[in-house]
């Protein structure tokens, strides 16, 4: 998958690192939960594309990459960046594993259902991590753990949906004119 590494792919994986990062860092919006802090955001946006558009591999080093570097430069995810990367990855690596089968250069329905499972793998990961730090390392009870997991669950799939749409549609174009392999 890493062996055809070439320049061309090298600055693509650095350029949608690059987009996740900026799409996470400036254009979100904070939610604050009953224990903790949740946001909507359009980085996911970036990750569906890097998988859609340089498959699972380089796609999800992208994602994951952008994804980590967000948090490690925020205070408030700083210690999440670890499984951030590994959760971003799985996101973008299942929409390009997905998308990668594709019988055709741009088959619209593919596109869609990969962008929805990427998504979906995300959505429950993220959740997944969530209610095992709640329930296990902090110890929460489980009404409090469902308390900071359904405001979580709803954004994510808010954003979830968005990213899906956004993604979809801006992939389109850009299948045509872009040429990563």
């Amino acid at each position: 998958m890493f062996k055809k590494l070439t320049t061309k792919k090298l600055v693509y994986v650095a350029l949608f690192t690059a987009l996740v990062y900026i799409f996470s860092r400036f254009f979100q919006i904070p939610i604050a939960t009953p224990f903790g802090q949740t946001r909507f955001h359009l980085g996911n946006v970036f990750c569906l594309l890097a998988g859609l558009l340089m498959g699972p591999g380089f796609g999800g080093l992208a994602a994951g990459l952008g994804s980590a570097l967000f948090d490690l430069f925020d205070p408030v995810y700083f210690t999440s960046a670890p499984i951030t990367f590994i959760t971003k990855f799985a996101l973008a690596f299942v929409a390009g594993i997905i998308y990668k089968k594709r019988a055709s250069l741009i088959d619209k329905k593919k596109l869609v259902v990969a962008s929805i499972c990427g998504q979906l793998t995300y959505v429950f990961l993220y959740l997944l991590k969530s209610f095992i730090t709640n329930k296990f390392i902090m110890g929460f009870t489980n009404e409090a753990v469902m308390a900071e997991l359904l405001p979580k669950a709803g954004v994510s799939l808010v954003n979830a949906l968005i990213s899906v749409i956004i993604a979809s549609i801006i992939a389109i174009p850009l299948l045509k004119s872009v040429k990563f392999e």
